[in-house]
């Protein structure tokens, strides 16, 4: 099932795939609903409803121009979940994604069963900040804005391990990075949740965070690296600032765990997620 439904007064585009206890997934910056596209039959087939969603801004959702941060996207999950009929809720986030799963975790405690938070960073170092103020440059440089070729193979790069662009499989990443770019943004939103990265500080949500939480990642993300350096709090800092939070690094595998790791990203989703059951 999918289509337009209201949500938090816009239209949002959502998709329900599969039977079971319900996961909610929240995509990056810039990707829309295909950020987990690989991922989704995997855990839909091993037993849970699925809801994909385009967030404010992205893909085939109202894109409007406001104040941006990641209260707005955690506020319009809880009101997805409840339009979507859902109280509780398993939820997986990536990149900015995982940034709105952290501060949505932190907000509705009693509405997380558990949260994935997957390659994401509760506050960006100077090299955090230099990347996303990369994209916004280019995305402001270039006629074709957030479509331009040059920012989808920058990001093509910087998401997947080397060992997958250089595979047959990972030859297409550039090419699909660019229409993924191109059909799913808005130059004026894409370029303010950049600066919502740079300018954010997710640790007070840390420590509100009450379920059972898990850091997924790859051992080669270089865009949101475990170690943000002295001035940031990346991946490792998100894991040590919850309590009881477990982790999960992945071996070579980069940025997007979810395209160069698929099965194994899939795999450890599924099985954090069957060992905190609703029942």
């Amino acid at each position: 099932m999918e289509g337009l439904i209201q949500v938090n007064g816009i239209n949002m585009w959502h998709r329900i795939t599969g039977e079971g206890e319900p996961v909610f997934q929240i995509h990056g910056a810039g990707f829309g609903h295909f950020n987990l596209d690989p991922v989704t039959p995997i855990i839909a087939e091993a037993g849970f409803e699925v809801v994909d969603y385009d967030q404010r801004g992205y893909g085939q959702s109202d894109k409007p121009i406001q104040q941006y941060d990641t209260e707005v996207f955690a506020d319009d999950l809880a009101a997805l979940m409840d339009v979507v009929g859902h109280e509780r809720a398993h939820i997986h986030g990536s990149s900015f994604g995982g940034m709105v799963a952290i501060t949505f975790a932190g907000k509705y405690p009693e509405r997380t069963q558990s949260v994935t938070i997957n390659c994401a960073a509760a506050k960006l170092g100077r090299m955090g900040k230099l990347i996303f103020k990369n994209w916004i440059d280019i995305a402001n440089l270039d006629p074709d804005g957030p479509g331009s070729r040059i920012l989808a193979d920058l990001i093509a790069w910087q998401a997947v391990d080397k060992k997958f662009l250089e595979s047959d499989a990972g030859a297409g990443v550039p090419a699909h990075c660019n229409q993924i770019l191109r059909d799913s943004n808005r130059l004026e939103v894409f370029t303010a949740v950049c600066q919502v990265m740079c300018d954010m500080d997710l640790t007070p949500w840390l420590p509100k965070i009450t379920s059972p939480a898990l850091v997924l990642g790859g051992d080669q993300d270089i865009m949101t690296p475990w170690d943000q350096g002295p001035g940031g709090v990346g991946q490792e800092g998100i894991y040590q600032g919850i309590t009881g939070a477990e982790k999960v690094v992945l071996k070579d595998a980069g940025h997007s765990t979810i395209f160069d790791s698929t099965d194994a990203h899939a795999a450890a989703v599924i099985d954090f997620m069957r060992r905190h059951p609703m029942s």
